[in-house]
């Protein structure tokens, strides 16, 4: 797909994966219309992005767990641009804890309204432009850990492993509509609301911390290669082998090294 001309929509913009997917596909050619919860952020970013050829960058202050203000984001794309050719849907909040039963069902709650529900949500709002435009393009920025859970995160991994398989199921669904789906699935990466401070001061860990660079390039690729999965970085892949082939083996090693090693990140 040549993004010149093109209209992205991306969420969680205001700091971290999502600012930087912006500003990566602002600088191929594309319109953006970015959409966070805070409106300072979002307009400093839409004013340092390089002008488009096309109709000019937009925001949208947007809560994505809030059903109302997903609907206001398409109503608001829809209005200026008539067309969404591409949707990123990056937001995404972390709670992590042991599960504590009934203590944790709010916290539950929450970051699947965020996670989960906030890209289909998105997603279901923007269909109709999705499909006008086609062929047009949803990336859903899940994560590693929606493939290989840990210790200590149940919430974030439920919720990712929900994305992940959403992201598979309904690619079948919108490919007949010319909709191309896929699911970022990143590993580590020191962002604002993620610092990664226990991975960064592991000695082996820390080789496996990314940036958002890689992500956003990731994005461009999946766009442009029509790609359905992606993990980042991709040597991620080579975990999945031993949780197949020797689950009992790779749920120890996990249990000693991946949990111990995101603990407190």
């Amino acid at each position: 797909m040549d993004l010149a001309g093109r209209v992205c929509v991306v969420t969680g913009a205001s700091s971290g994966l999502g600012k930087r997917i912006a500003a990566d596909l602002a600088a191929s050619g594309a319109t953006v219309c970015v959409a966070a919860r805070r409106e300072e952020r979002l307009r400093d970013l839409v004013a340092g992005l390089p002008q488009p050829s096309g109709p000019a960058h937009s925001y949208v202050v947007t809560d994505v767990s809030e059903r109302s203000d997903v609907d206001r984001l398409a109503d608001e794309v829809r209005t200026r641009y008539g067309r969404c050719d591409v949707l990123v849907n990056n937001a995404g909040i972390s709670r992590g804890s042991e599960f504590q039963g009934a203590a944790s069902l709010d916290d539950l709650e929450e970051v699947f309204r965020t996670n989960f529900f906030g890209a289909v949500w998105c997603t279901a709002a923007l269909l109709p432009l999705l499909e006008s435009s086609a062929p047009s393009h949803v990336i859903n920025v899940a994560s590693v850990a929606g493939r290989i859970a840990y210790g200590g995160s149940s919430t974030y991994c439920s919720s990712k492993f929900a994305l992940v398989g959403w992201s598979e199921a309904v690619g079948f669904d919108l490919r007949k509509k010319g909709i191309f789906v896929t699911s970022i699935e990143p590993g580590p990466i020191p962002t604002e609301g993620f610092p990664q401070t226990a991975l960064l001061s592991h000695p082996i860990l820390r080789r496996g911390v990314g940036n958002a660079g890689d992500v956003a390039r990731a994005v461009l690729s999946a766009i442009g290669k029509r790609k359905t999965e992606i993990m980042v970085p991709r040597w991620f892949y080579l975990f999945q082998f031993p949780k197949l082939i020797f689950p009992r083996l790779f749920r120890s090693v996990a249990g000693r090294f991946i949990t111990s090693g995101a603990r407190d990140s």
